[in-house]
This record gives C-alpha cells, sequence and structure tokens, in this order.
C-alpha cells in the first residue's frame, strides 16, 4: 500500500470503533499555533506566548500580559479540522496559568464515521531560581473521545452488547525551560524539554483500558540577534496509530485452525522526529517570516513556512505544511490579542529600595557600571539588566553581584545600550527591588592621550655598541597601560616596534645599533581595553647611534724597586 493512502487509513482508523485505534494528538503530530508550525515544530525551546500550553508549559512564564488566542487548521482536504482556543494569565514574578481546549473534529461525509476529540488543559508555570532562568511548567487535563460508530461485543454472560465508541482520561504533562544570557555572542540559547502524558490511561465505555503513548521533546533555540532565532530539536513518540512504518503488503496472523486472528499493517514505530526552523522578525518586528524542516514516517522530510504581522496588542499568523500524496497541502490560521498590565513590571518595593546614582562610563566594547553601594543589611547583591530600547526589554545579564561595580563587556562599539540595576534581598527565594533610575552608554574605544618626546634622547654612555636611551618623555592625561616604541631609517616610515611588551617607565634604551647611522623614532600610549587601543603616534624625533669612550681602567701601579 503506497505510503500516503496508509497514512489516510491510519487517520481514519483513529476514528474507528476499535477501542485499540484511538490516538490523541501528540504535540508536533498535528499541532496548535501556525507560529511554530511555521517553525517546522522546532518550539520546545521557544515557547513564549500562549501555544507554549501545549508545546512546553514552562514557557508561560515568557508571556508579559494576558493573551487570548485561537487557531483552527484545515487537515485531508477538509476532512479534518484542528481547533484551539487559549488564554493565559501572568502575574506576580513571572508566574503564569492558563486554559486551553484543543478538538479535533473528523468527517468524512458519512455521518458513521463522524467522531471528535477534545483536550481541556489546565496550565500553570513559574521560575525556579530568583534570575528566572529555569522554569517548569504543568499541565492537568481531561480527554475526551467520542464517535458515532458503534462498537458490538460477547460479555461474559455470552450477550451481545452494543455500545457507543466513547472514551475518556485525566492526564499530565510537565515541561521545562532554562535560558542562558549571551550579550557576547547574541541575546541568548535556551534549551526545552517537554514530556506529554506521563501517566494517562483512557477508559472506553466498554470498560477497557488504553493506555496513551507518552511523547518527549528535546530543543535547543539560539537568539543571534533580538529578532533572529534558530532552533532545532527531536521528539520522541511511540505509536504504531501514528509512527507506525507502513507495510507494502498486510500481513497476518492465523490461530491452528487456519482462522485469522490479526491483520498486521505495520511494524514498530518509527519513533524519532527531528525538527529545525529559523524565525526572523522585520520593520520594527512588525512583521515575522520564518521556515522549518520536519521528518515523520507519515509526513517525511517536509518543509514548512509561515508568516506573521504583529502590532502593539494583537498579531495573525499563517503557517502553510505540505503532506505527502492524496492528503492535500495545510494551511493553518492564529491569531492573539494581548491586554492588561505587562507583568514583568509588577516588582516588589517593600523589601529593599533600589540602588541610587547609577553612573556608566563607555570602553572599548564595554561599559563600566557602577552605583552608590545599598546600605541595607538586607541587601545580599545586585542584578544587571541591559535592554537595547528605553525603558522596556530588560534582559538580566549578572545576577548577584556583591560589589558595586561591574564591567559589562562583548558588547558592540557604536551601539547604545541601556542599563538598570536592581537590589536582591536575603530572604529565601529572594526577592528583587524595583529597578533604578535608567542609565544608557554607547561603547567606544578610549582613544589614549599622544606622548611627547621633544628632546627625550641621548646618547649611552656604557656600551660598547651604538645606543641610544630614549627617556625623560611627558606623559599623556589619563590612565594608560603603558607605552610601544618604533623605530625606523627612514623618515616617515618603515617604523618597527622595538619593545615586546608595554613600557611601563619614563625611559627605554634601544642597543645594537650601527654606530654613526641617524634613526627616527615615535611613540604611542596603550589604553587599559583588552585589547588596547594605540594612540596617536608622538612627533617623529631622529638621533645618531654613538659609541661612547670607553670607561677608564685602573692606575698602574709601579714595580717595587730591587734591592
Amino acid at each position: 500500500m503506497h505510503r500516503s493512502r496508509w497514512y489516510l487509513l491510519m487517520l481514519a482508523l483513529a476514528f474507528s470503533a476499535s477501542p485499540l485505534s484511538a490516538a490523541f494528538d501528540k504535540a508536533g503530530v498535528l499541532g496548535i499555533g501556525a507560529r511554530p508550525l511555521g517553525m517546522g515544530d522546532a518550539y520546545v525551546a521557544i515557547a513564549d506566548d500562549s501555544s507554549a500550553m501545549y508545546w512546553n508549559p514552562a514557557g508561560m512564564v515568557q508571556v508579559p500580559r494576558m493573551e487570548l488566542s485561537g487557531f483552527v487548521g484545515s487537515l485531508l482536504n477538509g476532512k479534518e479540522y484542528n481547533m484551539a482556543i487559549g488564554f493565559v494569565l501572568p502575574f506576580y514574578e513571572q508566574t503564569a496559568i492558563g486554559v486551553s481546549v484543543v478538538s479535533l473534529y473528523h468527517n468524512t461525509g458519512d455521518a458513521a464515521t463522524q467522531a471528535f476529540e477534545n483536550n481541556y488543559k489546565l496550565s500553570f508555570a513559574t521560575p525556579l531560581n530568583v534570575e528566572k532562568t529555569v522554569s517548569v511548567g504543568v499541565n492537568l487535563k481531561f480527554l475526551q473521545f467520542a464517535s458515532n460508530a458503534q462498537a458490538s461485543y460477547t460479555d461474559a454472560q455470552g450477550n451481545n452488547q452494543t455500545i457507543n465508541a466513547t472514551a475518556s482520561a485525566l492526564g499530565m504533562d510537565l515541561g521545562f525551560l532554562y535560558q542562558v544570557m549571551l550579550p557576547s555572542y547574541g541575546k541568548k540559547v535556551s534549551f526545552g524539554f517537554f514530556a506529554e502524558d506521563l501517566d494517562t490511561v483512557l477508559t472506553w465505555e466498554s470498560g477497557s483500558q488504553e493506555r496513551v503513548p507518552l511523547y518527549l521533546d528535546f530543543g535547543l533555540a539560539y537568539w543571534l540577534e533580538e529578532n533572529l532565532v534558530f532552533a532545532g530539536g527531536v521528539a520522541n513518540l511511540n505509536d504504531t496509530n501514528i509512527s507506525g512504518e507502513p507495510l507494502d503488503t498486510t500481513l497476518y496472523t492465523i490461530d491452528s485452525a487456519g482462522n485469522t486472528v490479526e491483520a498486521i499493517n505495520s511494524l514498530q514505530p518509527n519513533e524519532w522526529r527531528p525538527h529545525l526552523g529559523v524565525e526572523g522578525w522585520f520593520f520594527d518586528n512588525h512583521l515575522g517570516i520564518r521556515t522549518g524542516y520536519t521528518s515523520f514516517v507519515t509526513t517525511a522530510g517536509r518543509f514548512t513556512a509561515g508568516v506573521s504581522y504583529r502590532a502593539s496588542d494583537w498579531g495573525v499568523d499563517y503557517a502553510y505544511i505540505g503532506h505527502a500524496e492524496h492528503l492535500g497541502d495545510s494551511h493553518r490560521l492564529s491569531a492573539d490579542y494581548q491586554f492588561g498590565p505587562d507583568s514583568r513590571k509588577v516588582r516588589v518595593v517593600s523589601l529593599v529600595q533600589p540602588p541610587v546614582n547609577l553612573r556608566a562610563v563607555p570602553a572599548n566594547n564595554s561599559v563600566d557600571l557602577s552605583w552608590t553601594a545599598n546600605p541595607d543589611p538586607n541587601v545580599t547583591g545586585y542584578t544587571i539588566y541591559m535592554s537595547k530600547a528605553p525603558g522596556t526589554g530588560y534582559n538580566p545579564i549578572q545576577r548577584r553581584i556583591k560589589e558595586n561595580q561591574v564591567v559589562v563587556d562583548g558588547l558592540t562599539n557604536g551601539t547604545r545600550y541601556y542599563f538598570v540595576v536592581a537590589s536582591v534581598n536575603n530572604s529565601w527565594p529572594s526577592v528583587e527591588s524595583a529597578y533604578s533610575t535608567e542609565v544608557s552608554c554607547v561603547p567606544a574605544p578610549i582613544i589614549p592621550g599622544t606622548p611627547s618626546m621633544t628632546g627625550a634622547a641621548s646618547a649611552a654612555q656604557a656600551r660598547p655598541e651604538g645606543t641610544i636611551t630614549l627617556k625623560g618623555w611627558a606623559p599623556p592625561m589619563g590612565a594608560i597601560a603603558g607605552y610601544n616604541l618604533y623605530m625606523s631609517k627612514s623618515s616617515g616610515s618603515g617604523y618597527v616596534k622595538v619593545n615586546d611588551k608595554p613600557i611601563t617607565g619614563l625611559s627605554y634604551p634601544v642597543s645594537s645599533l650601527d654606530v654613526g647611522e641617524r634613526y627616527y623614532f615615535i611613540l604611542t600610549s596603550l589604553s587599559r581595553d583588552t585589547p588596547p587601543v594605540e594612540s596617536r603616534p608622538s612627533p617623529e624625533l631622529s638621533r645618531v647611534a654613538t659609541q661612547a669612550a670607553p670607561l677608564p681602567g685602573p692606575a698602574a701601579v709601579p714595580a717595587p724597586p730591587t734591592k
């Protein structure tokens, strides 16, 4: 049987009367949210909107405001509709709760095969540390399946019974998200993990039970810039209804009497599924474009694509997914509306006060921050936040700083950065104060002053070869790391540095020169940056190497007189 036709058959079987055929939609098999679907389902390490309840509930801590969302997708040339509605409520310290309903409706035109499955979720997510870089999320859910199809069986007393194909179950999902800020190499990198249906058992009307297969998803996301993210991962689903390798020829098992016992159409599941995706935002983050790749037995090696439009408080997303022959391509559409205050601005201010007198001094690819130490004995440290926009979008870049100053490096010269600092108290878990007053700064190389060398050379008096000692030059204003001395035999060109490491004093001897030869020198100063920045050269100075007369030897002692 052709693979695509087999998939169509398997989806139909998923809603037949057989109690063993039901398989509730797993994360990434059909999917919720046009944005993650357009990224090839590579979303477990991103999960920063209300669809996180479906992909990784731990990601709900990233939703800044109350968000209401809806989703619809037409599948199998209109024979199925996948729909969802969700609401996320963030509150104190980035904790969030959410509710959602996912409904999959199947209708081939035959009333006897009409079926639906509903997934009702209550979700909760919270950070696990004061840095809010590690979060955990939990889904508690109720699964419901119903079909117009009926099943007949013989009970223990030998009576024929007819039942409806209905089933229900209680289940739980668990998700983790770990985010690492990378100011030196981009915005951040995050790691996600999601386990769906940890111990979910579906109970049918007949009383038989079926364990819903466990779904695992591991992912990694890297934000090269604020508006550019690359994501990837791999999922595991061991379910023959969805991921079983189809057979070209049906196999049958036969009992000793020659009767057919079971028809086998698939082998053990090909349970591993890769995800890859990339997403970029343009025009002040109003236009989003994404693409992805995913591979599965039923949709092997398929590319996806999507586009989004975002306003200040609403957005729409579209995704296109190509499928195998006869299944038809999928078009998914979702929309969301955000409202209410930003939860990230709700901060505790009564326990400790924020730092004051925050100052920022530019340096080469870095900024030196300092502030007045908080005298409150309950303050155990400080948290540094940075953004590329004033008043919003702060990301924690350093936590639990004990001193009242810090060097933020790995920045880009010429780019303006915005900083605030919060005090951290001694409670458990620790709680931060409100933000300090914001300061901004543009990193730039600090060009040290040019030293003066006028009249700063003389011939040495103690070496047999040609020697010139440069000395007594005027140091520039400001703190420096030292000097570099360059020499040439031609005026204005051909300079070669003569010192192996920065000169820290105000003199330097140059030896092994040709006696009577004229040499030309320039001097530069070095900043304390890493790597150091070199100043403009001093005016050129020339001197002739001379050989001093040898030092006088000891006086001759006359021989004693002879007798």
